[in-house]
């Protein structure tokens, strides 16, 4: 009986040997940066996320160090430390540059770079695609504007062009914007970096017969008293009490305007505009949301599955659940319920067929400014009918002599 147990007593402590040696997770700390939407309570699209993903690899025993980083602002807060910053991180694609230079942006490779190429369109890999050609970012979501409109004013039919909506009301634009007024500029054939916007030796073809053309028909538009010049929310509050028919923004204004306006509320890709008796089609700056790894993440592999999780098309259509965020993942189009969204649709259809990379490359930091100047001119009254030439031209000498 003795042998017996002593037996027992051996074969129960291999078993156990054996099974602390090949089940124990590795503790792990992932340090996430997300807007701070998504990660208000335990319900919230960020956290429900982690849950999945723990659940996903038994292999890891996490501690999630989330913090709060609006995509917008990755430059400048991941950049100021990045060996200290977020191993996960959430950003705008026309921050791209800037992350990279900094060191602050893994490049993509294997299985990861085959989820965005089988994930996304072209359009959306084109937001995350360096000079160097690498990719470094997953995208999802889009960054761009199109219009919205009151039904109760503006009918299927008369979206067809700018003027047509204009017949019927007020159209509110912000011109001063230098992330709208360049539509017009594409609208006449211009180019900003080449046709890719990562050819800063291609400069900015804002200039000459380009300029011309988008100059006057920005000038006929204030010239329509039913053309008015957005700012300060001023479109916005006009949608809503009705002295607005159509203005131009994006994806964060639709639940304030359905809430306004209910099933009154439409959303469409920019309209066309006439230049010279034809018309040319506005188009948008097409940018993404993006999720990035940082080189500096103590458990690279780790951060890299997350990220890859966080922007997988299960997650993307959590978001858009939770949030109405449109997703980048091409096959989530044909999902019912995004395909019933008017904004997924009009942001789709923009950065499928009215729109224009926007330009990740350093050199475009200075066109911002003198652009946005422009505008200002132009609604201010300094820019007119007659010295239309001499202020395009000083416009383009300041593009392509600042960069």
């Amino acid at each position: 009986m003795k042998k017996i147990i002593a037996m027992l007593l051996v074969l129960v402590l291999a078993l156990g040997l054996f099974a602390g040696c090949g089940e124990k997770a590795e503790t792990i700390t992932l340090k996430v940066w997300a807007p701070q939407e998504d990660q208000v309570d335990e319900n919230s699209w960020l956290i429900q996320v982690e849950k999945k993903f723990e659940a996903a690899h038994p292999e890891y025993k996490i501690t999630w160090d989330n913090g709060v980083c609006a995509e917008g602002d990755a430059a400048t807060l991941v950049t100021t430390d990045p060996a200290a910053a977020a191993d996960v991180y959430m950003f705008a694609n026309d921050q791209l540059g800037t992350l990279i230079q900094a060191g602050a942006l893994a490049k993509l490779g294997g299985s990861y770079l085959e989820q965005v190429q089988a994930d996304v369109s072209a359009t959306y890999q084109n937001t995350v695609t360096a000079t160097d050609g690498g990719v470094y970012g997953f995208p999802v979501a889009p960054n761009t504007w199109f219009m919205y409109y009151n039904k109760a004013i503006v009918g299927d039919a008369d979206l067809t062009s700018l003027e047509a909506v204009m017949e019927k009301g007020v159209v509110a634009m912000e011109i001063k914007n230098s992330w709208y007024l360049p539509a017009f500029f594409f609208a006449a054939g211009g180019t900003l970096f080449g046709e890719t916007g990562a050819d800063a030796a291609a400069g900015i073809k804002f200039g000459g017969e380009v300029g011309v053309k988008a100059t006057n028909a920005v000038l006929d538009l204030l010239a329509n008293p039913n053309f008015k010049v957005d700012g300060d929310g001023f479109g916005n509050a006009g949608l809503k009490d009705g002295t607005v028919a159509a203005y131009f923004s994006g994806s964060w204004d639709y639940a304030g305007l359905y809430e306004a306006l209910g099933e009154n509320l439409g959303a469409v890709a920019a309209p066309t505009v006439m230049m010279d008796g034809a018309p040319a089609q506005l188009k948008a700056y097409a940018g993404s949301k993006a999720v990035g790894v940082n080189p500096n993440a103590k458990n690279m592999k780790a951060a890299m599955e997350f990220a890859a999780f966080l922007a997988s098309s299960d997650s993307q259509l959590l978001r858009f659940q939770l949030r109405n965020i449109t997703p980048a993942v091409t096959a989530l189009a044909e999902n019912a319920d995004v395909a019933a969204s008017i904004v997924a649709v009009a942001e789709s259809n923009t950065m499928a067929y009215t729109s224009v990379a926007q330009p990740t490359i350093a050199e475009m930091n200075p066109v911002w400014g003198p652009v946005g100047t422009f505008g200002t001119n132009l609604a201010d009254g300094a820019v007119t009918a007659d010295n239309v030439q001499e202020s395009v031209d000083a416009l383009d000498a300041q593009l392509n002599g600042g960069i």
